[in-house]
């Protein structure tokens, strides 16, 4: 059947192509100024009342002109009927697919418009055809470096070599092609007895206890030094290869069926690859932990450490435009994958350039709605204002909620710590800067009206969050009850520095602003809320022993101090309690034991809550620290007695 036939065969019967199109014209005509003339096989319209073009194709020649046709005549439309995107339906129906789904499929992910796909099989004696709906295939986003890391540690260069290999048998035993290995090496040169004395400080920390109680225990103990990491990373698996790879454990696998429907679809992606990593065969190793790009970034950072190269596998290794450079940066997560960076230069007169960046932030400030809102119309502005201008854009999301505010106050230089973008503008020089900030606004919660909110009142529960790097899906609205907002602001540039007119965007308008600094910016927001913070620092730090978060409540740690039958012998309350901690100021109205004790470094005595005496309390004992526990609503001396009960007060 001829082409010319198949069409006027469906045109008799057009609602059994589609049920609801109405036939308006067999070879619609469309005028064109450039190009050759427009025929449209099929001009209908639908029940919507959209503009419905069907396009036929009956070889597999003729197929693969169907994109381009289709393009062209939609363009056509919209410019001779002057209708929109949102009114055109695009039919391609054709008898042969096997040329036709690969382009069909980037159209239906790509195209403004809709468009159906239909195959269609014409009967033997050509007088009837039957119609059977086309699935485009998944879309190939091209390169995404799961977010889900391996670190491997070694002694020495032959152990390093040796873990490679395995690293890479293990990959091929698992049918995983497309990784990467990026190879560290990060000199040591302590002593064996500068290595024994920092695990000890680090153990004591742990454990709540005097450095000099472990002396013993550590000063035989041989402290290893790990100088090499092999850092691998892999392509996004989708969920069928993980299940495929999985399959093969029957345990892991009856619990991945069990476990899985109940996941969101980013929490199974991450579930999945950790079993598969679990899967046998094991790399060796002399020690191992989890990487992630926030993990990765450090080790480019620290000053001992030096890289020995990538070593690339399948789509890393045939893509030699990829430069080692930009897989450090989507391994640090500057592609906006992990939802907290994004780092890129953008050309405004390239389209495809701007849809990746609107994808890109979509991603990166998936759980910032305020910084998303605002940086896709600073996009919009500039596109109209500088149609031909370069942007450099960076974007530090890092969605800690409460511990943004810990960490700035915290760390060193914590300042880095607070999230903020910019964009600069080049046209070609830098002629206006677009950046955010966190700025003071409105009243904050308590932290106990916080904790209480988020974490059910459990500060364990938060201090586990630091396990994954702090990030919180509900960080905006954690940001807003910590008594902060993101804001945007613009300021135009003179021979590349700011000028004194700075701008901030308030309900979509950009509006004077004084000066200030981001420092300052922060600064206004800790005195205004230095109660809060100040609790935030407390009770955090009682339980930050650097590398890792305690998750153990301080109310177990003073458990090992109550004698109840000294106590109930003694019967000894502390009159005229106080409400509060004296030194974070939390009630005392929920706690369960109170210390009246010494401060460390100081002179001076407070009444303290459980955090704060594992923070800065001395001890437990008469002298020191006398522990009390609430009883029937008063508090009971439980602990810190004097050794002579006649001369306790």
């Amino acid at each position: 059947m001829k082409e010319s036939a198949l069409r006027d065969l469906i045109a008799q019967h057009i609602c059994k192509l589609k049920p609801g199109l109405t036939l308006f014209q067999k070879e619609q005509y469309i005028p064109c100024e450039h190009g050759t003339k427009s025929f449209i096989d099929l001009y209908a319209k639908d029940q919507k009342g959209c503009h419905v073009l069907i396009e036929l194709k009956r070889s597999t020649t003729a197929s693969r002109q169907a994109i381009h046709e289709v393009n062209k005549y939609v363009e056509r439309v919209k410019q001779y009927f002057g209708a929109k995107d949102s009114e055109i339906h695009v039919i391609i129906a054709s008898t042969e697919w096997a040329e036709l789904l690969l382009p069909f499929s980037r159209l239906y992910a790509d195209a403004g418009f809709s468009v159906e796909g239909i195959q269609i099989d014409v009967s033997e004696d050509d007088l009837d055809f039957q119609v059977q709906s086309i699935s485009p295939l998944p879309i190939v986003q091209g390169r995404s470096i799961a977010p889900w890391h391996n670190v491997y540690w070694y002694t020495d260069s032959t152990a390093f070599q040796q873990g490679i290999d395995a690293i890479e048998h293990a990959y091929r035993q698992k049918g995983i092609d497309d990784y990467v290995i990026v190879k560290f090496y990060l000199s040591d040169h302590s002593t064996p007895d500068e290595r024994r004395a920092v695990s000890q400080a680090r153990i004591a920390d742990i454990l709540n206890v005097a450095e000099a109680t472990l002396a013993d225990s550590v000063s035989n103990i041989a402290i290893p030094v790990y100088e090499y990491v092999a850092y691998t990373a892999v392509q996004v698996l989708p969920k069928s290869k993980c299940l495929q790879i999985i399959s093969c454990d029957k345990d892991i696998m009856e619990e991945v069926q069990e476990l899985l429907p109940s996941m969101e679809e980013n929490d199974a992606l991450c579930y999945l690859h950790e079993c598969v990593e679990s899967i046998e065969p094991s790399p060796q190793c002399d020690y191992y932990e989890i990487g992630y790009p926030a993990k990765f970034n450090k080790f480019c950072e620290l000053p001992n450490c030096t890289s020995l190269g990538v070593i690339r596998h399948g789509i890393f290794s045939r893509n030699t435009v990829l430069t080692d450079k930009i897989i450090y940066a989507e391994l640090s997560g500057e592609d906006g994958s992990t939802g907290q960076k994004l780092k890129k230069t953008v050309d405004m007169r390239n389209p495809a350039h701007m849809q990746n960046l609107k994808e890109d932030i979509a991603t990166a400030l998936e759980t910032n709605p305020v910084w998303r809102n605002h940086i896709l119309q600073i996009i919009g502005e500039i596109k109209s204002e500088f149609p031909d201008s370069e942007i450099d854009i960076h974007v530090f999301n890092p969605s800690t909620g409460i511990f943004t505010i810990y960490y700035a106050i915290r760390k060193e230089a914590g300042i880095l710590y607070l999230p903020n973008y910019y964009i600069l503008v080049k046209n070609p020089d830098a002629i206006r800067l677009y950046f955010g900030a966190l700025e003071a606004n409105g009243s904050a919660l308590t932290f106990p009206q916080i904790l209480q909110k988020y974490y059910d009142g459990n500060l364990a529960a938060l201090c586990m969050t630091a396990t994954w790097g702090g990030k919180d899906e509900r960080d905006s609205d954690i940001i807003e009850d910590l008594g902060a907002q993101y804001r945007s602001y613009r300021s135009d540039l003179s021979n590349g520095a700011p000028t004194t007119n700075i701008f901030t965007l308030r309900d979509g308008k950009w509006r004077p602003h004084k000066m200030f600094s981001l420092m300052g910016l922060f600064n206004a927001y800790v005195e205004k809320n230095q109660t809060l913070v100040d609790q935030i620092f407390i009770k955090i730090h009682s339980h930050d022993k650097g590398t890792l978060f305690d998750f153990q409540s301080a109310d177990i740690a003073l458990e090992k101090y109550v004698d109840m039958a000294t106590a109930k012998k003694r019967n000894l309350y502390y009159a005229d309690a106080p409400s509060v901690c004296d030194i974070c100021k939390f009630p005392l109205s929920d706690a369960k034991f109170m210390v009246d004790g010494a401060v460390r470094g100081s002179l001076s005595w407070a009444n303290m809550c459980g955090d704060c005496f594992c923070t800065y309390g001395v001890k437990i004992g008469w002298g020191y620290g006398q522990l009390y526990k609430r009883e029937a609503g008063k508090w009971l001396l439980v602990g810190g007695f004097c050794p002579n009960p006649e001369q306790q007060p």
